[in-house]
């Protein structure tokens, strides 16, 4: 009977009367297929069907058949929660069941948990890092080639998120994403006034020094660095740095810190997928941000330094 009020052309059709009979029986003991086939027309996923969305009528049969363990269920209460045209989006709120709908191999329930994870304030890619690797490995696996070149840097922020935290987690993300651009004192700045945290700072310092960078390095962080990092390697490159600016004021006129050689550029001004634009900080100076697009190909900024 209810097939008869989803088939087109026919008279009997009512996607509203399908959603209220499938949701009564999804209420059954074995009716968790009902509570999917419920909620995916009411949040306008099921296929083949003509447009339609009632956001109100998901959450009882979504809520329900995801907790029966019905991937397609917990599918459609992601939608519901991430969709910008639903008056119910909780970004936060749908990350569960984004995890259970990509669980079950549901696509787009791999998508959804991406741009949740994505559209989130700092630090949710650290905290959420374990379902960002789960979306775009499972995305990959499921044959979206281009999930795949994502899949490295989500094992690796899951890897430091659960090593140092959500937050350092995503500040070394920055580092890395600076020193890709060859901008090595921007960032340890970011390190020293954004993440202001020893690990975070050891990261970036250590990985201008191993590039032979420690010349980016403003004259004023160097002995920020020592007093933050004490008797470490990274500590000991910045006394390095100093002392050879020492010698050269000695002999010389006085060395000038070498500038970064930032290329300044706007999304959508070139074909580049990252890169950084200038900015004004919130002291009221011009700086610099970095930028990219995700997975999604909405752009993504990171703070102005």
């Amino acid at each position: 009977m209810t097939k008869l009020l989803v088939e087109k052309g026919k008279p009997t059709f009512n996607m509203a009367r399908f959603v209220e009979i499938s949701t009564a029986a999804c209420q059954m003991p074995t009716g968790a297929p009902m509570c999917g086939d419920a909620a995916l027309v009411a949040s306008g996923l099921a296929e083949g069907l003509p447009p339609y969305t009632d956001w109100a009528a998901v959450a009882v049969p979504g809520k329900r058949g995801c907790a029966l363990g019905d991937a397609r269920s917990c599918h459609a209460m992601s939608q519901l929660l991430t969709s910008k045209a639903s008056p119910a989006r909780d970004l936060a709120a749908s990350i569960p069941f984004g995890r259970k709908a990509c669980e079950g191999d549901m696509l787009a329930g791999c998508f959804n948990l991406m741009i949740a994870v994505q559209e989130l304030p700092d630090p949710a890619l650290g905290e959420y890092a374990a379902e960002y690797l789960l979306a775009f490995d499972r995305a990959c696996r499921l044959g979206t080639t281009k999930a795949c070149s994502e899949v490295p840097r989500a094992r690796k922020m899951n890897e430091r998120a659960a090593r140092h935290g959500a937050a350092n987690a995503v500040h070394m993300l920055y580092v890395d994403n600076g020193i890709d651009q060859k901008n090595w004192g921007g960032s340890v700045i970011h390190a020293i006034e954004e993440a202001r945290t020893p690990v975070v700072l050891d990261y970036a310092v250590s990985r201008v020094a191993a590039a032979g960078q420690m010349a980016y390095v403003r004259q004023q962080d160097l002995p920020v660095i020592v007093r933050m990092l004490g008797n470490s390697s990274a500590a000991q490159a910045a006394r390095n740095e100093m002392s050879r600016r020492a010698a050269l004021a000695r002999n010389a006129a006085p060395a000038r810190p070498q500038t970064d050689s930032t290329t300044y550029s706007n999304p959508g001004q070139t074909s580049a997928r990252s890169g950084y634009s200038s900015c004004t900080a919130s002291n009221g100076n011009r700086g610099k941000r970095y930028w990219y697009y995700g997975f999604d190909n909405k752009v993504n900024y990171g703070p102005c330094i």
